[in-house]
């Protein structure tokens, strides 16, 4: 079989995607992608549907899982491909991960009811679907309400750091992340490197494990893409792509919008077999 076109950065109802992990393998068939990660957020909720879903079908599912970790103030998502969903450590991390978001959420709603608006905690659990809560599930709550007229509305004014709204949250660290993918025997890739603040420290942060970095994704620009790859060859790591389709929200972030060929794919595989050396 062959992987034309894999799109390595997708998610889904389990954490704050739009469509189930069903609705997303049947619409990545639509597009004529070859294959997909489910990368969702601290959560593998989605995985086992995805596969069940490409069962018997010329299509690829890759586990995965997309860390949301925190360093200096700077917030650095972690991807893991390939990853052992049913690992014993991971599963108890992702558990941990997943009470301090409901524990967050409650928060929140707490916070915005003592700042004058009416949010109902029970809206907001129905809207993550019995997945992971997350700020967009409150943003989106409040677009309902009336109070904001879109999801970025909601962040700027009630959801960001230091609006009424905001409640940090139990992240782990980059390199805490990059252990745990590797534990759970998956490939850890430095998601977006685009969107981090402090691009100066991009060299520093690709020494901390990783295997890949996000070379083609929607937000980069054709200058950005450049550089990382160059980097990616500078520092022996697979250059990765993908959309981070969450849902029809996020115009340049639509299914697809950024692939990888198989080649790129079976380099990913042939280092979680062992076939190619580890860093």
């Amino acid at each position: 079989m062959i992987y034309m076109a894999v799109d390595l950065h997708t998610h889904t109802t389990a954490s704050d995607g739009a469509l189930s992990p069903k609705q997303l393998v049947a619409k990545a068939i639509n597009c004529g992608l070859e294959g997909i990660a489910i990368t969702d957020h601290d959560t593998i909720g989605g995985v086992e549907e995805a596969l069940a879903a490409a069962r018997g079908k010329s299509f690829i599912v890759i586990p995965g899982i997309e860390f949301s970790t925190d360093w200096n103030d700077e917030e650095v998502h972690v991807l893991g491909y390939f990853i052992d969903y049913r690992n014993s450590r991971l599963l108890q991390l992702l558990e941990k991960l997943e009470e301090s978001r409901w524990r967050r959420g409650q928060k929140m709603v707490r916070k915005l009811n003592n700042a004058g608006l009416t949010v109902d905690w029970n809206q907001v659990a129905a809207m993550a679907e019995n997945g992971v809560v997350g700020r967009p599930h409150v943003a989106q709550v409040l677009v309902e309400a009336g109070y904001v007229s879109s999801i970025a509305e909601a962040f700027e004014k009630y959801l960001g750091k230091g609006r009424p709204g905001y409640v940090p949250r139990f992240k782990l660290t980059p390199r805490d992340a990059v252990r745990e993918v590797k534990n759970a025997g998956g490939i850890p890739v430095l998601a977006h490197p685009g969107l981090l603040k402090r691009q100066e420290k991009l060299t520093e942060v690709l020494t901390w494990g990783f295997a890949g970095i996000e070379v083609y994704y929607p937000e980069h620009s054709k200058e950005q893409t450049k550089y990382f790859n160059k980097l990616a060859e500078q520092h022996n790591l697979i250059a990765t792509g993908g959309s981070d389709y969450h849902g029809e929200t996020r115009e340049k972030n639509f299914l697809g919008a950024a692939t990888v060929a198989k080649e790129v794919v079976q380099k990913l595989l042939d280092l979680r077999e062992g076939r190619i050396q580890w860093k």
